[in-house]
């Protein structure tokens, strides 16, 4: 495990074999939906809070009461309960689906481009439907009888905390996700995952870890698993840290650079690891026959 931090991290030996081998599965988190101009759950909390003021539904007290909650899912949670009794629940998913960029225009090729180009299975806690482009209709599962452990298949996309398509199947409050994840069949599902794939976790951060607890309590020690998490230059000490503890719970932290580019790095880290794991896995020379054997 190296405590390096650079541009671009070396793809792990485990990760091109699980590419190889077709045992690569992918988590894909808000950082990443933040990239194609998503709102963080802290800005969505704060939108919420101030909706609820403008409509009446809070006072100029409560207002600032409810902003200064550090928990975002717990605010995001209490709003949803005040317009729900106050018949507002329409109003609920109009602030999240303008957090979520539903039906705005995002820039037509980016990085889930080059996720895709991974070539895993793709699970996804997030809420929206920007990576739903490149997944046939049918293979975009969000119900929760969607999530069995022999339904694993690499041409589905997973979103495991429901999809904005079907506000019935959207987890956000604290009961739907104790419900979700002391569900047996649910987490049979996980544990088939984290017994058979190499897991990659792409936009999870410090803030979002309570949700990972929930992934990682069926995980296998003796797998490796592999997280992508951003640094400043000079941040060795606390890439460290970091390693020590997510270890414990059987992640390796991959550590790249944003100086420069903040987070949006990742897409370049992305774009380069496709590169480097297609010059080393069997995946062109098999392509390469394939096509020869088709003109001969």
């Amino acid at each position: 495990m190296s405590n390096g931090i650079s541009l671009i991290p070396e793809v792990p030996d485990e990760i091109k074999s699980a590419v190889n081998n077709g045992t690569l599965a992918v988590f894909i988190g808000a950082g990443v939906s933040r990239l194609v101009g998503c709102e963080g759950w802290d800005a969505l909390a704060k939108s919420l809070v101030n909706r609820c003021h403008r409509e009446g539904i809070i006072n100029y007290r409560e207002n600032d009461s409810l902003s200064q909650i550090p928990d975002h899912k717990k605010t995001i949670t209490i709003c949803y309960h005040l317009f729900h009794n106050n018949h507002r629940a329409d109003l609920f998913y109009e602030e999240m689906n303008k957090a979520l960029k539903e039906g705005a225009d995002v820039e037509a090729s980016n990085i889930y481009d080059d996720i895709v180009r991974l070539r895993g299975l793709f699970i996804t806690t997030n809420a929206d439907t920007h990576f739903d482009r490149l997944f046939n209709p049918p293979n975009i599962l969000y119900r929760a009888s969607d999530f069995s452990k022999d339904r694993l298949d690499s041409t589905n996309l997973y979103h495991i905390h429901g999809s904005v398509r079907d506000r019935s199947s959207l987890i956000f409050t604290v009961s739907a996700y104790m419900q979700r994840y002391t569900d047996p069949a649910f987490g049979r599902f996980l544990g088939r995952i984290f017994r058979e794939f190499t897991v990659l976790f792409l936009g999870y951060g410090v803030a979002e870890f309570e949700i990972l607890e929930f992934l990682l309590k069926n995980m296998p020690k003796n797998k490796q698993h592999f997280m992508l998490s951003a640094f400043y230059k000079g941040e060795e000490n606390m890439l460290s840290y970091e390693q020590t503890y997510y270890k414990e719970l059987g992640i390796n932290i991959l550590g790249y650079e944003k100086d420069a580019k903040g987070y949006k790095q990742l897409i370049e880290v992305i774009s380069r690891w496709n590169e480097d794991i297609n010059q080393v896995t069997e995946y062109l020379h098999n392509t390469s026959r394939l096509i020869d054997e088709a003109v001969e």
